[in-house]
């Protein structure tokens, strides 16, 4: 029995070595092991056309980098939902968010500095500086910014047409300025309320504006109202260093009153329950003339309702005060999960070159930005000037160089919007935003469903109260 153990002990030992060497060469195949990093915004598998070039971009890329294997694992991020992924560890690699929570993100610990890695691929000082401050704190850098949105104005340009606010020059094209180039559009929100008139009386079941009012959507678009009529900041540092909410500013209080008036006239829809979704639906459906929307979302009524996009222009935001002409400037930026490791990091950040997004001009970088330039032609889309994150000089020129090529609208009803964003972007409130713009939601839709007998500031008073009190004291 004794001669029987020796021998089976020397038998796992054989084996043991055996399955060590094997390991050691990558398996009975002779290959390694592959690094593999999770693409959280890998599109949708209905989304046929997207889902091939992103197969296209992970078979370039793992050829150039045989140690990757790139892994698509749709993911959205929500709020809502986030917490249980995180803690259980399993975000994707790389995922996408919003400029208002990497801060929270970050003191949290949910996401992983990489500005090692940035520093290492020479992209760290090719990032505009703005965008890159949203993604850090305390000198490290956790994210990357894929691109930036400002909030301006939609309009439907032939429903204005129609009630007599705007002309057609002789080619059918639209005219948005009179002769002494003063805009035809509205400016103001008192010019808003008036187009909003005329197109009341001129479409039967017909809105001026879409107000939203739910899903922290219309809190969000709201927050831009208030600064627009005088209200600087909704969130205020006091001079200990503390934060105080000022929800209920006078700037805000005119803002929702405007509300209450465009709702008591009947100028905007009862429903409140609008969400982000919701504004393209309308405009697409030829239900309102005008939504606040991102600069990045103006194609949503084409690709999803059909609109003509010749018949759309953005405009900046309109001022409620006459002196306030700020854009609420925001975005998405890729981040990346806390137990990442730097390898799949740096692959990750690899990869965003394979798509077209990073700060790189090669010929791999080219085609990538071509291809999806490609798809968004075949796909019938509007092509607009984008808002990128990176400022190198040879960047600029070839994403130039693109968008003159590819851009299928006509600019002109888009100039005021993109020659002045830059000095009226306006970053989002710093703590707890999207929480803000929840209180902000319960304000609106009281307005909305009691226009008659609601007070605004009462309302805004008491979501000012329950934003402090459970929010901003644990600001330090």
């Amino acid at each position: 029995m004794k001669g029987c153990g020796k021998r089976y002990t020397a038998i796992l030992c054989i084996l043991a070595l055996c399955v060590a060497a094997l390991a050691g060469c990558g398996g009975a195949g002779g290959e390694e092991e592959r690094i593999q990093i999770t693409i959280g915004m890998w599109p949708d598998e209905s989304l046929a056309k997207d889902v091939a070039l992103f197969m296209q971009w992970k078979e370039a890329f793992e050829a150039d980098y045989p140690q990757y294997e790139i892994v698509g694992q749709g993911y959205t991020y929500n709020p809502d939902t986030f917490l249980a992924k995180a803690t259980s560890k399993t975000l994707p690699v790389i995922f996408q968010t919003y400029f208002t929570e990497p801060q929270k993100l970050i003191a949290n610990g949910f996401i992983r500095d990489i500005t090692d890695q940035l520093t290492e691929l020479g992209w760290y000082d090719k990032m505009d500086e703005t965008m890159r401050e949203t993604v850090s704190a305390d000198g490290k850098v956790y994210g990357v910014p894929r691109d930036g949105y400002g909030l301006g104005l939609f309009l439907n340009l032939a429903m204005l047409y129609d009630v007599g606010v705007i002309d057609k020059a002789a080619d059918g094209t639209y005219i948005l300025y009179d002769e002494s180039g003063k805009p035809l559009y509205p400016t103001t929100f008192d010019e808003i309320y008036e187009v909003s008139q005329l197109i009341v009386e001129g479409f039967d079941g017909a809105y001026g504006m879409v107000i939203l009012s739910a899903d922290k959507n219309g809190g969000w678009q709201f927050a831009n109202m208030a600064w627009n009529f005088g209200c600087e900041a909704l969130q205020v540092q006091n001079s200990d260093g503390t934060w105080s909410a000022n929800l209920n500013d006078p700037g805000a209080v005119a803002a929702l009153e405007w509300i209450q008036k465009m709702r008591q006239e009947e100028l905007i829809s009862p429903d409140t329950s609008l969400s982000y979704a919701d504004w393209y639906q309308k405009i697409g459906s030829g239900q309102a003339a005008m939504a606040f929307a991102g600069s990045d979302a103006i194609t949503l009524p084409v690709t999803n309702f059909n609109f003509n996009k010749d018949d759309i222009a953005f405009v900046p935001m309109p001022t409620g005060d006459g002196q306030s002409h700020d854009s609420l400037f925001g975005g998405t930026p890729f981040v990346f999960a806390e137990n990442a490791t730097d390898e799949q990091v740096k692959g990750a950040l690899l990869f965003l070159k394979y798509m077209g997004r990073s700060p790189e001009t090669d010929e791999t970088a080219k085609e990538a930005m071509r291809s999806g330039y490609e798809l968004a032609q075949a796909k019938g889309m509007p092509i607009l000037p984008d808002i990128r994150p990176w400022v190198n000089e040879d960047f600029k020129e070839m994403s130039g160089a693109m968008e003159a090529e590819f851009v299928n609208v006509n600019l002109a009803y888009y100039k005021d919007f993109y020659d002045t964003i830059a000095e009226r972007k306006k970053g989002e409130e710093p703590y707890y935003c999207q929480d803000m713009y929840a209180l902000l939601d319960n304000a609106l839709q009281a307005v909305l469903s009691d226009p008659y007998t609601a007070n605004a500031e009462s309302l805004l008073i008491t979501a000012n109260n329950q934003f402090q009190s459970n929010f901003m004291t644990k600001v330090k």
